[in-house]
């Protein structure tokens, strides 16, 4: 019995010394990780205004957060060596935001609160220090991408920058890894808008396991995990008619990647790629005379979208360590918080680009083009998806 359990404990968590006494073999982690905010989701807001229907004097309207809710989802890490990794976060947080009337006399009236509910998106680069005892202290920074995902009067900024510190415990091919992590975000906006806090502090653990990447193989064919991000060069909604106008923020989009090699130079990939086409639109008013104009005072919406395009990969001269690529397959999305739009399910992707290896890790930036299906039948034309989509995009595969 003895014998068996020490068997079970040598495969649950193999021996990791190599020739070096130093080197770790699993090169990717996949957990978990989670924590809590230390600061604030919305600072104070407040508007003074005057209503003889309310009460006598100047009332505050404050918009507040006195709540903070846990964070938590799920984290990939690769190793690079000497110390250095990438890591890959997608954090699940609702922000809490309260309101409040304030009056001449000091009496308060609570109003309510209202939860946008967002997806935090840090990558970060790691670089771990050397070893103190039984911890490894470890520094990190990277872009931050956040997104929302029901209506609310706040819409929080998509990007930022985060820097943290914190060590890390291992246990053979588990990694405990508590950090405290600092995000400085973009400015939301001003009133109606109630912006966010941009300066956000957090206190997170990481547990994740380590797997050897020869592992990874479907039947006898190399499987490859990553993520994939870029910029689109075109616009994701139909310009409206004049007078009427629409303004598109530059977006971005990003997700997981996941390859396939077969034999020879030909693979099969396959994205989840998140997509959110942020705009401002303006309608149009009758002026004194009784001309249709422009209205200046336009209203800002979210159309979210994944796209799950499914590739045939070829390479050219895959022997050399960069090599020409190119891929072309369908393409399929989903939507959500659609805001009056209604996208097409299906599209047709081709692109092309390089491909270049660094050890065990494969980067691809690409060129790629999907034409997509009209959006489906009753659709008008200003809540329309544009049919003509480009994005510059690179992946991280291993």
């Amino acid at each position: 019995m003895k014998t068996r359990r020490v068997a079970l404990l040598l495969l649950l968590f193999p021996p990791t010394i190599t020739a070096q006494g130093s080197s770790y073999p699993h090169r990717v982690s996949f957990g978990f990780i989670g924590g809590a905010p230390l600061t604030r989701d919305f600072p104070v807001s407040r508007t003074v205004f005057t209503n003889p229907d309310l009460g006598p004097g100047p009332i505050k309207f404050d918009w507040f957060s006195d709540t903070r809710a846990f964070l938590a989802g799920l984290s990939v890490e690769a190793d690079l060596g000497k110390g250095i990794s990438v890591e890959g976060n997608a954090l699940h947080r609702t922000l809490h935001l309260q309101r409040r009337l304030i009056f001449a006399d000091g009496t308060v009236r609570n109003e309510g609160e209202t939860t946008p509910t967002t997806w935090e998106w840090p990558i970060l680069a790691k670089y771990r220090l050397p070893r103190r005892g039984a911890v490894r202290p470890f520094i990190e920074a990277g872009p931050s991408f956040r997104t929302r995902h029901n209506q609310a009067p706040a819409e929080p900024s998509q990007f930022g920058a985060t820097a943290g510190a914190g060590v890390e415990l291992r246990f053979a091919r588990v990694r405990i890894s508590p950090a405290l992590r600092y995000t400085r975000w973009r400015y939301d906006g001003d009133y109606p808008r109630a912006a966010t806090k941009r300066d956000q502090i957090e206190f997170v653990t990481g547990i994740s396991y380590g797997t050897s990447l020869s592992s990874w193989r479907l039947g006898n064919n190399r499987l490859r995990f990553g993520v994939i991000g870029g910029v689109p060069l075109t616009g994701g909604l139909r310009e409206m008619r004049r007078p009427e106008r629409l303004h598109e923020e530059q977006g971005y989009a990003g997700g997981v990647a996941v390859e396939l090699e077969l034999s020879g130079p030909l693979s099969i990939e396959w994205n989840g790629l998140y997509r959110p086409f942020r705009a401002r639109s303006y309608g149009a008013i009758f002026d004194s005379t009784g001309t249709l104009r422009p209205d200046d005072s336009g209203f800002e919406f979210t159309v979210v979208t994944w796209q799950f395009p499914v590739l045939a990969k070829y390479r050219f001269r895959p022997e050399s360590k960069l090599h020409p690529v190119f891929e072309a397959g369908p393409s399929f999305r989903a939507a959500g918080n659609l805001n009056g739009y209604n996208p097409s399910k299906y599209g047709f992707s081709a692109g092309g680009g390089i491909e270049a290896r660094y050890k065990t890790m494969q980067v691809s930036p690409v060129l790629r083009y999907t034409r997509w299906a009209k959006d489906p039948a009753g659709t008008v034309r200003s809540a329309s998806t544009a049919a003509n989509q480009m994005e510059l995009l690179c992946s991280f595969t291993f």
